[in-house]
């Protein structure tokens, strides 16, 4: 290839002269079309461009999430329809927690704190701890009957979490 032709001293030393910063001035550092001076505030990424709305986001990968446990679930495939419940009922705690600023790194961290931060609160009713609600997954087998229940379970959480997150944003 040209690249292996070339070498990569060759490109090296063509690109250097663009990754020094002594031939610019102050009003390098100011965005077209603005006044304001560039200031480094988030770090790696803050240039991107795209944002986002991250606990929207998890919402739909958690409504995504349901509709392959109900296609699985059609399949006869009990065991993927529990996982991809589970999987959306800890993706919706996730986001709730995320809008909180809490840490979200493990499963186990996520149904912990969802328990303490909005039901132990009684910030949201579950009628049940949302560990018991969830870790449902431990204490039976993957049948019929229990894939659709436990899908069930993953659509009212669903719902219960996405209407009190537009009560909350109304509110804010």
């Amino acid at each position: 290839t040209y690249y292996e032709a070339k070498g990569k001293p060759y490109f090296y030393e063509l690109l250097k002269p663009l990754g020094t910063m002594d031939n610019l001035n102050q009003d390098d550092f100011i965005d077209w079309g603005t006044e304001e001076r560039y200031q480094k505030a988030i770090g790696i990424g803050e240039c991107a461009g795209v944002v986002i709305d991250l606990i929207a986001t998890l919402l739909f990968e958690s409504e995504e999430k349901i509709q392959s446990a109900a296609s699985t679930y059609q399949e006869g495939k009990w065991a993927a329809s529990i996982y991809h419940s589970y999987s959306s009922m800890v993706n919706s705690a996730k986001a709730l927690l995320t809008a909180e600023k809490t840490k979200t790194n493990t499963h186990a961290s996520i149904i912990k704190d969802f328990d303490e931060i909005f039901v132990a609160s009684n910030r949201l009713n579950l009628g049940v701890g949302f560990s018991d609600l969830v870790l449902q997954i431990n204490k039976n087998e993957p049948t019929a009957a229990f894939a659709h229940s436990y899908l069930e379970d993953a659509k009212n959480f669903l719902e219960t979490v996405d209407a009190y997150r537009k009560l909350e944003l109304i509110n804010a």
